[in-house]
């Protein structure tokens, strides 16, 4: 869940948003050629400017939707960002035990139980389908750290299930 804030000619409105509604924006933007920002707490933010006829002159103003997730995504440090670079490019990942405590299980390896919970606490993976997949908002916190993160790279996680992570 986000918290999604718009900024408007009439002033701020301020909501909540599931993911698929934040990622359904995200694609729009795209596809309307607004610019889209991945945040480091794991939100984005879609900025553009509209044009209004305003007493006979055409007036710019910008606008702006930000999502900000409820739970951030904390900091990611190396060990965090292996595991979620584990579960994006590995085989499909499925929720296990490991002496009764809870385990992902990514093909040949397992993220350990202390690295598991810390993934779900921060709600940068959820289960889906009986599988284990990267939320929007850890995808969004790693293109965010990405020191070359383009246009090209958060297009593509709008229009697909992850995104191509240079490694």
């Amino acid at each position: 869940m986000f918290v999604e804030t718009f900024i408007h000619a009439g002033g701020v409105a301020e909501g909540h948003a599931s993911e698929a509604h934040a990622l359904q924006l995200i694609r729009r933007a795209f596809r309307r050629g607004h610019t889209v920002d991945a945040t480091p707490e794991g939100g984005a933010v879609i900025t553009w400017t509209a044009r209004r006829l305003v007493d006979g002159e055409a007036v710019e103003q910008g606008r702006s939707i930000s999502f900000t997730p409820q739970t951030p995504a904390g900091p990611l440090t190396d060990a965090v960002r292996g595991h979620l670079f584990t579960l994006h490019t590995g085989a499909a990942a499925f929720p296990g035990r490991l002496d009764g405590r809870p385990v992902i299980r990514a093909g040949l390896q397992t993220i350990p139980p202390a690295a598991t919970s810390h993934l779900y606490a921060h709600r940068l993976v959820t289960e889906d389908g009986g599988r284990v997949r990267l939320t929007l908002v850890a995808r969004l916190a790693l293109l965010s750290i990405l020191t070359a993160a383009s246009p090209e790279d958060l297009a593509a996680i709008a229009e697909t299930d992850g995104v191509e992570l240079p490694a």
